[in-house]
């Protein structure tokens, strides 16, 4: 089967056991290594505590290295894995210095860096200062901004509802013939039309196979439409993973309060089309509208109780490693070539955590195998 398979970069310290990770990641045939980039987690502090899960004796739940220097670090000592962000955003990192860093990772890792790029997050966004208001437009702007500057020597000048930028000059050329690639993270009509315009790669979560289809052929339309040639596009996904040694491992650990809690993230919509009341009734989803800094115990416990852990299984591919296999084969009959392996057992039983790394490999040796 013609697909590329990612796992997430280690997020804290000792930097040096990020390297080692990577490093046996590549050993193992894995295609690429992601880290997040985030300031705050999606966890309350409120629920980060011993009786939820012993994982919180091991570090601070707020815990993150910034991926771009990650990236560097260890992109610099892999042969061929690529090194990925999925996904930081154009309100924290202005676009030209965006531009400016990933043009530099593509020095040097020698090519393998990949810029995941989204709209933003409130909670790593409003907290720290910065305005979160009209993130798409924001988004659409400053990614344009970033491409003018990458794709041209002359001096650039543009003027916008959002970003105004005036004789701005970048000269840093790519590594190879080809500008380093972008990727975006992208769900609604309106992003998956600048993914088209603008990326290189697209990084949804999970979805319905069939939507999955369908938007995948939207973005190569709006890309065809703008001019653009779509035949290097890499339609890919980041897929949380839950995976056991059998199914009553796995139900049970759909059960467990920090895999739900994950769900938060879920537009409001998606918990009324499956018959449950939105966690966070009367808001978005829990990309735009949830800061788990200000949520207290209290509150913590009644949005794990609001989330079905059937929407778990909506959310993440839940099974055995065959399950999880059998799961993934309609995505790739419908255009998926690039799936992040994001392994979440940990949070759901520690003590498979080791396992499911193996478990990890077994998905990736079938699937490459079909």
């Amino acid at each position: 089967m013609d697909i590329e398979f990612g796992v997430p970069g280690q997020i804290m310290p000792p930097a040096d056991k990020a390297i080692q990770f990577a490093q046996r990641a590549e050993e193992d045939g894995f295609d690429a290594v992601w880290w997040p980039c985030h300031l705050m987690n999606w966890f309350p502090d409120s629920i980060w505590t011993e009786d939820i899960s012993p994982l919180t004796k091991y570090q601070k739940v707020h815990t993150h290295f910034d991926p771009l220097l990650m990236m560097s670090a260890v992109g610099s000592q892999l042969e061929r894995t690529k090194v990925g962000v999925v996904v930081t955003d154009l309100l924290r990192r202005n676009p030209a210095m965006a531009a400016n860093a990933l043009l530099t990772l593509d020095h040097v890792t020698q090519g393998k860096a990949i810029l995941g790029l989204g709209s933003g997050e409130r909670l790593n966004v409003e907290p720290y200062g910065i305005n979160f208001d009209k993130p798409v437009g924001k988004f659409e702007e400053h990614l344009h901004v970033m491409r003018m500057l990458m794709d041209t020597d002359d001096p650039v000048t543009w003027k916008g509802e959002h970003i105004t930028v005036e004789d701005a000059v970048l000269h840093l050329p790519p590594y190879g013939d080809r500008q380093p690639p972008i990727w975006v993270a992208a769900h609604g009509p309106r992003m998956l039309g600048i993914t088209g315009r603008y990326g290189d790669g697209w990084l949804p979560t999970k979805m319905p196979p069939e939507q999955y289809g369908t938007s995948r052929e939207t973005i190569i339309a709006a890309g065809e439409e703008a001019g653009r040639d779509m035949s290097h596009f890499q339609p890919g996904m980041l897929g949380y993973i839950l995976v056991g040694p059998d199914e009553e491992a796995v139900e049970r650990m759909t059960h467990e309060a920090l895999v739900r809690f994950l769900c938060v993230l879920l537009p409001s919509q998606v918990y009324r089309d499956l018959g449950f009341t939105p966690p966070l009734e009367g808001k978005g989803s829990g990309f735009h509208d949830f800061i788990p800094s200000r949520v207290d115990r209290a509150e913590a416990e009644r949005i794990v109780e609001a989330i079905d852990p059937s929407v778990v299984r909506y959310y993440a591919f839940c099974g055995t490693p065959e399950s999880i296999v059998d799961q993934l084969k309609p995505y790739h009959a419908n255009g998926l070539r690039h799936m992040i392996l994001w392994n979440i057992t940990a949070f759901g039983d520690p003590e498979l955590a080791r396992w499911s790394f193996d478990g990890l490999r077994q998905i990736k040796a079938m699937l490459q195998e079909a």
